[in-house]
Order: structure tokens, then sequence, then C-alpha cells
């Protein structure tokens, strides 16, 4: 082999293997995370001596809302929490830290009780997968990349979203449903449409309990916000199903919390 053949080999190798070292390291891993994303989470927590529902020794709750990360370690944002049934809002900020792989760190809440999340960012940094680092309760979500703001009722007039879920409902004394603690589970699938003179109109299949019951006629209005979050006022077969929800990128999905008492529910809406 001629010596300028093993010269110009040599270079392409030193160059390749540089190149697949740099894609494993990062200049300043916290940049990764520098957009706003939707929050939704499910957990258990310790009940303590709360007369509240409880499955056991845990009190069931979700979790939904937004954080915005600020490309230098810092975040700030908002969520709700439906705890055994009784919605809390709250207002979060705090700090996280990407590590040098790139994928992995924790976000530090300095709000609230404190949450502190293991974190794993996915998908080239489209979702961010969590679990819960603080003791007392059990808990895991994801994050998705949320809608950019401003937002205006636009985004979601005229779409229609199918979703399927499940939740938990205080079962109350005298219930006859099957229990779980002091829940009676749920499942449903349903769609949803929202029109552009703001009402909301679908229908919903649920098996409430082991019980099915199908076509449920959803209907009631809904406001946009312009940070990208909203609410409904809806009813689903006559009760009260209201939600606070989050719009994701590109309106494809809405992440959602049901927000009357007594009702433990989250899911997310995908765009047909």
């Amino acid at each position: 082999m001629k010596p300028s053949i093993v010269c110009t080999l040599a270079v392409v190798f030193l160059f390749v293997g540089l190149a697949r070292q740099a894609s494993g390291t990062c200049v300043n891993p916290n940049s990764i995370l520098h957009a706003t994303y939707g929050w939704e989470g499910h957990a258990l927590g310790a009940a303590g001596n709360t007369k509240a529902p409880k499955i056991g020794d845990f009190e069931p709750f979700v979790q939904v809302g937004h954080l915005a990360f600020d490309g230098n370690g810092n975040f700030s944002g908002a969520h709700d929490t439906n705890f055994g049934g009784g919605l809390l809002p709250h207002v979060d900020s705090g700090t996280y830290s990407v590590n040098s792989d790139c994928t992995t760190g924790t976000v530090s809440f300095a709000t609230g009780v404190g949450l502190k999340m293991r974190i794993v960012i996915t998908s080239g940094g489209q979702e961010i997968k969590y679990v819960s680092a603080t003791t007392g309760g059990v808990s895991s979500g994801t994050l998705r990349l949320m809608a950019d703001a401003p937002c205006s009722a636009g985004i979601l007039n005229g779409n229609s979203y199918g979703y399927a879920s499940h939740g938990l409902v205080a079962a109350g004394n005298g219930n006859g449903f099957p229990r779980v603690g002091g829940f009676v589970p749920f499942a449903d699938s349903g769609q949803i449409s929202f029109q552009a003179d703001g009402r909301v109109s679908g229908v919903e299949n649920v098996n409430f309990g082991g019980v099915v019951m199908s076509g449920q006629h959803v209907a009631g209005t809904y406001s946009v916000n312009a940070d990208c979050t909203g609410t409904t006022t809806m009813t689903i077969a006559g009760v009260d199903n209201s939600w606070h929800f989050v719009i994701l990128q590109g309106g494809d999905q809405v992440i959602f919390v049901a927000t009357p008492s007594g009702v433990v529910w989250a899911g997310t809406l995908t765009k047909d």
C-alpha cells in the first residue's frame, strides 16, 4: 500500500473516532432543555391520618401542568394536582441539571413539597420521562413539548380528538360497585370535538366498576389561554366532568386533568 493512502486512511479513522466520541458528550448539558413542556404524572402518596378515600395506606393523585426550562439550570411553571379527588393548584419554580451523558439528570422543585425528579431525555428533547426521587410517594410521568405561545381558541377549532384512559371515583357510603380501597375504578374511551363557536361535543364509552355504559353524550364549552392552557365546562351523560388542559406541540395532543371533586382522572387526547 502506498504511504499516501495509509496517511489518508489514518486521517479518516481519526476523524471518525472523534465524531463518535463527540456524539456522547455535551458542551453545555443544561442548554439541551430550553423550552416549555406539558406535564402529566400519576402517583400514590402516603396518606397518613387523612380521612380521604385511600388505596391501602396510599392516596392516589394525578398531576397536569407545564414547566419552562431556561437552558441555564432554572425552571418555572404551574400545575394542578388532583389529590384523592380534590384539586390543588400550584405555582412552580426550581432548578435542574442535565448530566454529561446528555440524556439523564435531575429536576428539583423549590416550591410545594420539594419534589425531586430523576429524568431521562428522549426523542431528541421532544419528551422527558421521570420518576420521583422524593420519599413518601410513588410517582412517574412524562413531559412533552408544549405548543408555542401565544395560543388562541383557533388552535383547537374544528379539531376532533380520541382518548382512552382510566381513573378512580370516590365510592361514598352505600355504593354497590366493587371497590379498590375507597374508590371505584373506571376505564373509558371516547371522542371529543372543539367547535369554532366555543362548544365541545362528543361521545364516551365507559366501564365503571365492571359495568359497561356505551354512547354517553359529551356536551359543554371551552376556552384557551394565551399560554396554551385552557379549561372545559362540560358534562358526560349529564354529570360534571370539566377539565383543565394543556395543549402540546402543534395541537396534535392535549393533556387534561378532571376538576370535579371526588374524581381522580387525567389523560391524553390525540388528534384524529
